[in-house]
């Protein structure tokens, strides 16, 4: 099984056609040429039974079903830890700073410790 977050923006694009043509597309009658079909996107489109079993197929096929009995591991689904440029760092440790300061000017005990950095 491939892990989603690995796979190329078009590659993406292609699964998410697939499944909101099985989801959303029809074909009907075209009004000009009573005799040939188009395809329609019908977002009220009726589910015949087979929606879920087309969708499962589409994403074996993408290498996205998951063997059988695997362990979902939890740290996998977890959000990837956010990258931080320097302005944010820099902010923080500005606000962290304020802190030491109201705290040291606040709470008698820490007056006793020496100040972090001058």
């Amino acid at each position: 099984m491939l892990d989603p977050r690995t796979l190329t923006h078009a590659k993406l694009v292609s699964i998410v056609t697939d499944v909101q043509k099985i989801l959303w597309q029809e074909s009907r009658l075209l009004p000009d040429l009573p005799r040939e079909m188009g395809d329609y996107w019908n977002p009220a489109k009726e589910d015949d039974g087979d929606a879920l079993e087309q969708i499962a197929d589409v994403l074996a096929d993408a290498d996205l079903m998951p063997p059988d009995f695997m362990p979902v591991d939890l740290a996998v689904l977890a959000a990837p830890p956010m990258v931080l440029d320097a302005i944010e760092l820099l902010w923080a440790a500005r606000i962290l700073n304020s802190l030491v300061r109201v705290h040291r000017n606040v709470v008698p005990a820490a007056r006793l410790c020496p100040p972090p950095y001058p």
